[in-house]
């Protein structure tokens, strides 16, 4: 089988890098990932995939994908859950760090990662653990802004 889809990446590759099994249906949805410049979510895939696909093979393999550093959760307006590629520099199989903010578009409701806008450090806050620190922006992206 040919995992070479998406500009030349060697998708098949990607996912043994990570520990990933591959599976046709993994292949493909890592190259939608790739295609795809904004976070996805279950429904998106399952409609991508003109829901032949049963949607616990979806949770699961997005569970995998997650646990091994492919992917990361990125908020939603409507609190659904949505995913993200991860850069290579930031994840692992042991850990997900994302120092990065998110924007969330009004019109078409999407999530896109804001690589260029870091969390500021947190120093000290006595008395708290910070468990998650999010940072996200709201409004119109360039394509339903323009429209």
């Amino acid at each position: 089988m040919n995992s070479k889809t998406h500009n030349h990446l060697d998708i098949g590759s990607i996912l043994s890098e990570k520990g990933i099994s591959r599976t046709n249906f993994r292949t493909k949805l890592v190259n939608y990932f790739y295609s795809s410049n904004k976070s996805l979510s279950v429904d998106d895939i399952l409609k991508y995939f003109n829901n032949s696909i049963n949607k616990v093979t979806v949770y699961r393999s997005l569970v995998s994908f997650e646990n091994n550093g492919l992917i990361h959760k990125v908020p939603d307006t409507n609190n659904l859950m949505r995913y993200s590629l991860c850069r290579k520099e930031e994840c692992s199989p042991i850990s997900h760090n994302h120092n990065h903010g998110h924007f969330i578009c009004y019109s078409c409701n999407q999530t896109f990662c804001l690589e260029g806008v870091k969390y500021p450090e947190i120093i000290s806050m006595k008395g708290f653990y910070v468990k998650e620190f999010k940072l996200t922006a709201e409004g119109y992206c360039k394509e339903c802004y323009k429209n």
